[in-house]
């Protein structure tokens, strides 16, 4: 068969899977939102009946230059159809959203179109190659035989057991060292040059002039410090990203001041926290209780707990570092059957939360860094290349979303008049 001829087979292919996919999805949605079906039982039925509604199109439409010479060889396409794209879908679909939406909390319909894309290459090959086309008894009984096991072999228990992912000592091990290494980084005097990480990796030329100017700068890091290997973490991942924002018309001493009065009041300012309190003050060390939610396609709900320490490096530098001495997964957040789950026997997602703050005085205000550290399970095996972005964006969104309201909330805080005419004072040499 021609390329071209294969590629029209492979465009009216795909048009007969949109519509399955409205077939697929609309029935999920049906029995899982209105009906309270099980998300797996539900997925099962409708990838049924997609599969039942996709033949009829390719046996009218997509391989109509092969039309069956006989009802019995309609039946024994049908059955190879059902067989092999059958099996592929149900076991494929299944395994797909049972991980996706089992082990990683993702939407159960978002879960399918996932799995819809990932199967839909394997079923035109096979149907292109041994469904439409005459093949022997004996073979389809193979056929038969061997998607029967694959089936009975892929489909997931509908328990959902692979939700769980448990941190292990030697994960714990792993953290503990490169924690130990940001935590010697930050605690040394650093060079003139290199006081915020944007500065000493090297990784964000220009990000000062874009952080003036209004900007967000965002950097992923790979390794503790400049140079340094990339860390490995048994059965876990680490998320290193650093990012910074301007604070116009303040001074170091009132963001500093301010942040700590504002300890336990952060549910006020941060979109992701529900709920804070303050647990105890000495001087200029805080621990913090705090709710958080981390929301994308995955949404988890934590009660946590934060460690606070501000230093005063010189009259125009200051840093922080909080550390989450708690993290605890809720179950049912938000209903009145919510409950912890097991400390590191949960989904993984967050295990361990650092962030290292720096502060600087410039002219017209100060430039705030956060450099967050975090600790997830490890993506499941297989699905790197489906699931690693979207599990590492969440820890970016999650510092950014920080930044854009910190910045909102000191906004809102300063003393305008007073402050302008301090800062234009303090730096009226430049």
């Amino acid at each position: 068969m021609g390329t071209p001829s294969l590629i029209r087979r492979w465009l009216a292919f795909n048009g007969v899977g949109l519509l399955g996919v409205g077939v697929q999805l609309g029935l999920v949605a049906l029995l899982t939102h209105g009906g309270g079906v099980h998300y797996l039982v539900a997925t099962a039925i409708a990838v049924e009946a997609a599969v039942l509604h996709n033949f009829i199109w390719h046996q009218r439409w997509t391989w109509r230059d092969r039309p069956s010479s006989s009802a019995g060889e309609m039946a024994a396409r049908l059955l190879r159809f059902h067989l092999l794209n059958g099996t592929v879908s149900l076991a494929g679909n299944l395994g797909v959203t049972a991980i996706l939406t089992g082990a990683v909390a993702m939407n159960p319909v978002a879960a399918n179109t996932v799995a819809i894309v990932v199967c839909s290459i394997i079923n035109f090959m096979a149907s292109e190659a041994l469904v439409f086309k005459a093949i022997r008894t004996s073979t389809a009984v193979a056929m038969a035989v061997l998607s029967l096991g694959v089936s009975l072999g892929a489909a997931p228990r509908a328990d959902a057991s692979v939700a769980l992912a448990e941190l292990t000592a030697r994960t714990i091990a792993a953290w503990q060292q490169y924690e130990r290494q940001v935590d010697d980084r930050y605690g040394r005097a650093p060079a003139p040059d290199a006081f915020f990480a944007l500065d000493a990796f090297k990784l964000s030329p220009g990000w000062r002039t874009r952080v003036l100017g209004g900007q967000i700068p965002m950097v992923r890091v790979d390794s503790f410090a400049p140079g340094a290997a990339t860390p490995s973490i048994p059965d876990g991942r680490i998320h290193h990203w650093t990012g910074a924002v301007f604070i116009p018309d303040v001074t170091l001493e009132h963001v500093v001041r301010y942040l700590l009065n504002r300890a336990g009041r952060e549910s006020a300012a941060f979109d992701d926290v529900l709920s804070s309190k303050l647990l105890a003050r000495d001087g200029d060390r805080v621990r913090i209780f705090m709710k958080l939610r981390r929301e994308s396609i995955i949404t988890v709900t934590y009660n946590t707990e934060h460690a606070v320490e501000y230093r005063r490096l010189d009259g125009a530098r200051a840093s922080s570092r909080s550390v989450a001495t708690r993290i605890v997964e809720l179950e049912d957040a938000g209903t009145p059957r919510e409950r912890e789950k097991p400390v590191g026997n949960d989904h993984g997602f967050l295990w361990r939360l650092n962030a290292y703050w720096r502060y600087e005085q410039v002219k017209g205000g100060v430039v705030i860094e956060c450099e967050s550290v975090s600790l997830s399970r490890d993506v499941p095996w297989g699905l790197g290349w489906l699931v690693s972005s979207k599990v590492e964006g969440i820890a970016r969104e999650s510092l950014e979303k920080t930044l854009t309201s910190l910045r909102a909330e000191l906004a809102k805080s300063r003393p305008v008049a007073a402050v302008r005419q301090r800062t234009q004072s303090d730096f009226q040499e430049d």
